[in-house]
């Protein structure tokens, strides 16, 4: 097969659009010339170094240019190969801080309903697609799942839908108030579902009073912008429109064009300096926290 721009061609050299820019991965178009040229060059100079010993310029460049476009204050960006390691690496994250700041109680983590976060073991149990669970199911259980935000199949048999933002924030609401005091450790959503529901919007005033709600609990928002991401939704990131401001996000897909296997959580200043000042009780999550970190470079 080969492509150029929009166009893929298949072995017998039929041409197909991808409208879909490969199941929302291509966003820049095929064939690139000029991202292939500074792959081969990358590679024939250094194929790997281990990240909890050094840094490389390749990876912070990449980092301090695609930082200037997250919606997180001075973040911190932590490269993986896809999204689902970036859901599990952001799960991870969620419980090295509250572990950082003493609060080893908080453990529960909200989801959603029509959701999808990936397809590794911890990815699959935090998405709410079902079919795609059911087969697993006597592994699944540890995360909760939230009605989804889908107005159009509110109050549909087995639709596990709201409607609105107040009753959608009032669930959320509730069910953080009536966990035991101080164990719920975060929110994660996808600001606009993808392959579950098929783009679907919440309603307005939705996304800020989730950050509200979470912010007073002391609760993370994690935004998932696998799919969302890097222009998808006619912003940098889906959130975007809302004016979201999470305190992890998490993303692929669009951030390499597909062009080599790669994602990323990305933490605010707050969140990852937590972490870090934990100091030798911290558990194994290394963040590369951008000029900040005395590495040697390879």
């Amino acid at each position: 097969m080969s492509g150029d721009g929009a166009t893929i061609r298949d072995a017998s050299g039929r041409e197909y659009i991808d409208a879909a820019g490969g199941a929302i991965v291509v966003g820049v178009g095929h064939g690139r010339a000029s991202v292939a040229s500074a792959m081969a060059d990358q590679a024939g100079r250094l194929a790997y170094a281990h990240g909890s010993a050094f840094t490389t310029e390749a990876v912070e460049t990449y980092a301090r240019d695609v930082g200037r476009y997250l919606p997180l204050n001075e973040p911190a960006i932590f490269p993986v190969s896809g999204g689902s390691e970036a859901i599990e690496t952001a799960l991870k994250l969620v419980r090295a801080y509250h572990l950082a700041r003493g609060q080893k109680d908080r453990w529960i983590v909200l989801a959603r309903w029509g959701s999808y976060h990936g397809n590794t073991l911890g990815a699959l149990d935090l998405s709410g697609r079902k079919p795609l669970r059911r087969p697993y199911e006597g592994w699944l259980g540890r995360f909760r799942h939230l009605s989804a935000a889908y107005p159009y199949r509110a109050g549909f048999p087995g639709a596990n839908a709201l409607g609105t933002a107040d009753e959608l924030l009032a669930e959320l609401a509730t069910a953080i108030e009536t966990a035991e005091p101080e164990t719920v450790a975060a929110v994660v959503l996808e600001p606009i579902v993808g392959a579950a529901l098929g783009a679907v919007a919440p309603p307005d005033g939705y996304l800020k009073g989730v950050h509200d709600i979470c912010h007073q609990h002391g609760v993370l928002v994690v935004a998932d912008e696998v799919m969302t991401g890097f222009g998808r939704t006619g912003r940098w990131f889906g959130g975007d429109h809302w004016g979201l401001r999470p305190h992890i996000l998490v993303a692929a897909k669009g951030a390499t064009s597909g062009y080599w296997p790669f994602g990323f959580a990305a933490a605010s200043e707050w969140v990852h300096e937590t972490v870090l000042e934990a100091g030798p009780v911290r558990p194994r999550v290394h963040l590369l926290a951008l000029a900040r970190r005395r590495s040697r470079r390879a």
